[in-house]
């Protein structure tokens, strides 16, 4: 029985291991869009962000109308004195409805210590530029 027990405990802890691998570096959550377009998933590599370093965004989307079309995607942060750098993507497509997409990008981090936003933006092709979409997460810099 004593055996069983153990057999048992270690298959839950391998189980729990390979979910919280699993994870990722998923962080933020969406904030206010058209709807046009879901953001299932942002994932940034490597987080947690350290001062003048870089890291690879990688934003899962998908499209809930037929042809919307993403213009540019805007990386806008926030900084300790509520001043706003942005930092551009041009995509200029469109894309099929209920059609998932990938789009990475390579962030720059700031390099005074602080604490930090990042909202990134999915604009439309119209013009003015709609947001489509929107994910927000918050960071510090040490």
């Amino acid at each position: 029985m004593k055996v069983f027990i153990v057999v048992v405990f270690l298959l839950s802890l391998v189980s729990a291991s390979v979910q919280l691998s699993n994870l990722k570096t998923q962080t933020g959550v969406n904030c206010e869009n058209t709807g046009y377009i879901t953001i299932n998933e942002v994932d940034i590599e490597p987080w947690t962000p350290v001062a003048s370093t870089s890291s690879i965004i990688t934003i899962q989307a998908m499209f809930n109308k037929p042809n919307i079309g993403v213009g540019t995607i805007t990386y806008g942060t926030l900084n300790r004195l509520q001043q706003w750098s942005y930092e551009y993507q041009v995509i200029n497509g469109t894309f099929p409805e209920y059609s998932i997409q990938t789009f990475q990008y390579v962030i720059y981090w700031p390099s005074k210590p602080g604490n930090y936003i990042l909202q990134i933006t999915l604009g439309g092709l119209n013009n003015p530029p709609s947001i489509n979409a929107c994910w927000v997460t918050s960071y510090t810099i040490q």
